[in-house]
């Protein structure tokens, strides 16, 4: 497995989540600290409206260290729309499914078919580079799928995405395509995968193993309905399961899910991977005693190398350890008896009493 690429959709994918939008201002803040976390690619949506269009263009001017991606369907008035902004990447789509093209587009597979390999064409006769999507791909028919990619291919397309639209993959079936697709073109292959069933991270990691070399993901997973990948899961998981990626600067990760939560006004689920309040905070006794003779022993990855701090939580939970620790780190010397008796006082506690950080 080559090196992993990974697109940031926050701005486009994320936007369209229910109750997210960001003025101009918000918007460009959130793409500056994006392309300092080191993502490769930040995608965008002029075609939505002027606040977007504008976006695209105030993004573009302060040329940022990550390409900027140009998103638009697979129309040449889009198309054309997008060469007046200076776009070098575009990335248009176009439904591939049978329940899309009968009930979306109302094509058959050749009219569809064709007009991909036309707009493809017209996209690089003025000088794009582009991705081709190929829209709800985990329900479209095989054959008919690598035949729309080697035919998009063939006519110039730079980059495939491979879409879970409805998030109804499992691992091994999206492995098994990508497989068959990464056989049929030797363009770039993109995972755009949906998190309906909570198996996005998982499905974008098999499509990798099977030959995909990017990763769409957004801040927070944001995105329609159950969202996509979140940009801090699939950095963390890039470094720690592959080992790769490690100019991704993963210790601002934390930072750029508060500015998003923020600017939209959704909070970061505790539980949440990575960026979460609860990923470095232990209470069970036995983990307690564990974490602090080492850390490894409940962490998959440390907290220092993201830039936060372990926290141990007392309560009802809390064994003898971590008594005798807060006892000699503050100095009091509690004896044996006197460890005894607060642990059979913290017992009583149906709560959590405090946590700290060390």
């Amino acid at each position: 497995m080559g090196k992993t690429l990974l697109l940031d959709s926050t701005l486009r994918e994320g936007e369209q989540a229910p109750l997210v939008h960001f003025s101009e201002s918000e918007a460009l803040q959130l793409a500056s600290q994006i392309d300092q976390s080191g993502v490769d690619f930040i995608e965008v949506s002029p075609i939505v409206g002027h606040k977007q269009r504008e976006i695209a263009r105030r993004l573009m001017a302060e040329k940022p260290r990550a390409t900027v991606v140009l998103h638009c369907r697979a129309k040449k008035e889009d198309i054309e729309s997008l060469l007046d902004l200076d776009a070098s990447f575009i990335a248009m789509y176009l439904s591939t499914s049978d329940m899309h093209l009968a009930n979306k587009l109302h094509l058959s597979r050749g009219q569809a078919l064709e007009h991909g390999v036309e707009m493809v064409e017209f996209a690089k006769a003025h000088g794009l580079k582009l991705r081709f999507t190929c829209e709800d791909a985990s329900r479209t028919e095989l054959d008919y799928l690598l035949e729309m990619v080697r035919r998009t291919t063939a006519a110039g397309a730079d980059r495939i995405s491979i879409t879970d639209t409805v998030g109804i993959m499992t691992p091994a079936a999206m492995f098994a395509v990508v497989k068959e697709v990464r056989a049929a073109t030797d363009a770039g292959i993109d995972v755009h995968c949906h998190n309906d069933l909570g198996l996005a991270l998982a499905n974008a990691l098999a499509g990798v193993e099977a030959g995909a070399d990017c990763i769409h993901a957004s801040v927070n997973g944001a995105g329609e309905r159950a969202g996509i990948p979140k940009v801090a899961e699939v950095a963390m998981a890039l470094q720690v399961l592959y080992g790769q990626r490690k100019d991704i600067k993963v210790e601002k990760l934390v930072e750029l899910s508060a500015s998003f939560s923020k600017h939209s006004g959704l909070p970061t689920d505790p539980f949440s991977p990575v960026v979460g309040e609860n990923v470095f905070r232990h209470k069970g006794g036995t983990h307690l005693a564990a974490v602090l003779k080492e850390g490894a022993s409940y962490e998959a990855f440390s907290p220092e190398s993201i830039g936060r701090r372990r926290r141990l939580v007392v309560g009802g939970y809390s064994g003898k350890n971590i008594l005798r620790y807060l006892s000699e780190t503050l100095g009091m010397k509690m004896s044996d008896p006197q460890l005894e008796k607060a642990l059979a006082r913290l017992k009583e506690k149906e709560r959590d009493l405090f946590d700290f950080a060390i």
